[in-house]
Formats: C-alpha cells, structure tokens, sequence
C-alpha cells in the first residue's frame, strides 16, 4: 500500500530548539489561508449578491403579468359568484347592523318615556299629597 503525503503538512522534530522560525512559517500560513477565506468570502458575497438581484427581477415580472392579467382577461362565473356572495354578505351584514341601531334607538325612547311616565306620576302624587295636606290643615 502506498500512501500519498498530503504537502501541506510538514514533518519536524518534535522538540527544536528554532520556534522563532516555526512560528513564522505557521504565520505565513495563517495568513495564506486567511487571504484564501477572505478571497472565496468575496466570491460568495458577489454570487449571493448577483442571484438575489436575478430573483428580484423575476419576481417583478411575474407579480406584474399576475397583475396585468387579472386586469384584462374577463371573470369567471365562480369570480362573479364570489363577487355576489360578497354583496349579499355585506347586505346582511348592514340589515343587522341598522336592526341593532333600531333595537338601540328603540330603547333611548323607551328610556325617554319612562322618564317622563316617572316625573309626571310623581308630579301628581306631590300635587295630590299638597291637597292632603291642605285639606288636613283647614279641618284642624
């Protein structure tokens, strides 16, 4: 079997005594691969960039022919139904409505005459109750 040796790694002592030098290449590298990152991060933002305006596009155009066409081509019978549905559900929706204004307006005049129906019986019974008294005061 044999075995390829990726070139990327390098192979040291375990223990030398030069890390200043090691420590520079493992810099090198970091930056190189930083640069590399960096460089398909570009990439990446530039293709997102050119997709999204791409989708935009074609999203536009199929909103405005939707729109277009339902302006021009004529309604459906199941369109008109809905369309009358609609009209007969906003009327019962005004009947109800105006019933309820009724039923309200009807009470604001029954709560009139009973407040009328209430002062003019308690009119009478004061007018009533003077006459006692004044027949009680001229028998005495």
């Amino acid at each position: 079997m044999s075995s390829s040796i990726d070139s990327s790694v390098k192979v040291t002592k375990p223990f030398s005594s030069d890390t200043d030098k090691e420590k520079q290449e493992l810099l090198q590298d970091a930056d190189l691969y930083k640069e590399r990152l960096e460089g398909q991060w570009t990439n990446l933002k530039s293709d997102a960039t050119e997709y999204g305006k791409k989708a935009l596009v074609i999203g536009g155009v199929v909103v405005t022919t939707f729109v277009v066409m339902n302006a021009i081509l004529p309604k459906t019978k199941k369109d008109k139904e809905r369309e009358k549905e609609k009209q007969r559900l906003d009327e019962l929706v005004l009947v109800k409505k105006s019933r309820i204004t009724n039923k309200k307006t009807q009470a604001t005049v029954m709560q009139a005459v009973q407040g009328l129906a209430w002062t003019f019986a308690i009119g009478w019974a004061r007018q009533k109750l003077k006459h006692l008294i004044e027949d009680e005061r001229k028998t005495e």
